[in-house]
């Protein structure tokens, strides 16, 4: 049997959440915190997906947009909403957060798991309870390129 690559993160337990009608899967392990209506603001920067700047344990988090992540651009949203806090992979820990409508339940993975794609943001799709739903490769967050430039999600790397 073939080894996975460090993309192919496997779990048994995800967090299932809801972006308009799309339901997507985040490994529980990589999950730090939900939080319902956190305040955002805006940034000034520009980043694909980039739906502002929060506070989190006192430090500063770069918010994405799940949705505009995965599909495209999002939907116009509120200044506060549900974020889900997680934690990148590395040598140096890293956080950002993931704004998402809600965040559902915790589900094992089907026996039929796909696995992950390499390099792409979501696989799938995978049947959860009769719903549609994603695989997020929360890795891929972290090598884009993007985040790079954004402040809070490279926090704790620098200040070491």
């Amino acid at each position: 049997m073939a080894e996975r690559s460090k993309h192919q993160y496997r779990t048994e337990k995800t967090l299932v959440v809801r972006c308009a009608s799309g339901f997507y899967l985040l490994d529980v392990a990589r999950v730090r915190r939900v939080v319902d209506h956190m305040t955002l603001h805006p940034s000034p920067f520009s980043v694909r997906g980039l739906a502002g700047l929060a506070r989190f344990g006192g430090e500063p988090l770069a918010v994405f947009s799940l949705e505009a992540l995965a599909v495209g651009e999002a939907r116009f949203r509120d200044a506060a909403m549900t974020v889900v806090v997680i934690e990148l992979g590395g040598d140096s820990p890293q956080r950002l957060g993931l704004a998402v409508d809600e965040a559902l339940e915790i589900v094992s993975l089907p026996e039929t798991d796909p696995g992950m794609a390499q390099d792409s943001l979501v696989s799938g799709p995978l049947n959860i309870d009769g719903r549609q739903a994603w695989l997020v490769n929360i890795d891929v967050l972290g090598v884009q390129g993007s985040l790079d430039r954004c402040p809070g999600v490279n926090q704790a790397k620098e200040n070491n």
